[in-house]
């Protein structure tokens, strides 16, 4: 497998910035450039190879369960799958890192891993956003998600439950996290009547009758750990403000 990295390659992504990383369908380093290696814990980029998500010396070990499984779902379907990750990285400095995770592909285009490239933000407004999923509550039905968690987030809908409007994931998502529909039309810019009139739509969609249910149910199809990508371009610090 070693020999998919060619020399060409390993040009490419040393010349990238970010951070990037190659595995293989078992999720086992084939090559890390040296800032990717820095991060999670290693001297030299070399040192990652034949390594795997659970020998990271650095505190986003905890999450190697969610980065194996989205590798996965990488593999399985063929489809990048792009990410948010707040983690405690290299020196136990915390970073929120975007990424996108593709599939490696062979020279007869057989899919034989995954190339990952992430890039971190700093940006107050985006610092402002992991403040606000850092205020998650508890809820044991959104822990079961095998491809996210309060941590590693997936941008995108989770690809089942109905299909919603843009609008209505970034109400959905502001709801789940205990926000009123005043202080979710002052976020998004809208009038609080259409909020409401968004969430009768939102429990008609998910067949239920109540907030409640709405909440739940939205839960447990895996809506709590997925990003709209609309909330990643948009300011939220009236969000983030107590009502």
């Amino acid at each position: 497998m070693a020999l998919l990295i060619t020399s060409r390659l390993k040009q490419h992504i040393d010349s990238l910035p970010g951070y990037l990383v190659c595995k293989d369908e078992q999720s086992t380093y084939l090559y890390s450039n040296q800032r990717n290696a820095a991060l999670i814990g290693f001297r030299y980029q070399e040192e990652a190879v034949g390594m795997t998500d659970l020998d990271m010396p650095c505190g986003a070990v905890e999450s190697a369960h969610l980065f194996r499984a989205q590798d996965r779902e990488v593999i399985r379907t063929g489809q990048p799958l792009h990410t948010l990750d707040i983690h405690c990285y290299a020196d136990n400095k915390w970073r929120t890192i975007f990424g996108c995770k593709e599939p490696l592909r062979d020279e007869e285009n057989n899919i034989v891993g995954t190339i990952a490239h992430g890039q971190e933000v700093n940006t107050g407004w985006l610092l402002k956003l992991g403040m606000l999923l850092g205020k998650i509550a508890n809820c044991s039905k959104g822990e079961l998600d095998v491809l996210a968690s309060r941590t590693s987030y997936i941008i995108g809908s989770p690809g089942h439950g109905p299909k919603l409007s843009q609008r209505q994931e970034e109400i959905l998502f502001l709801l789940l996290r205990g926000k009123s529909a005043r202080l979710i039309g002052k976020a998004l810019g809208i009038a609080t009547r259409t909020v409401e009139w968004h969430v009768c739509t939102l429990k008609e969609k998910f067949a239920v009758l109540s907030k409640c249910e709405l909440i739940d149910k939205a839960s447990e199809q895996g809506y709590l750990h997925n990003l709209p990508p609309g909330l990643c371009k948009r300011e939220l610090s009236l969000v983030l403000r107590e009502e």
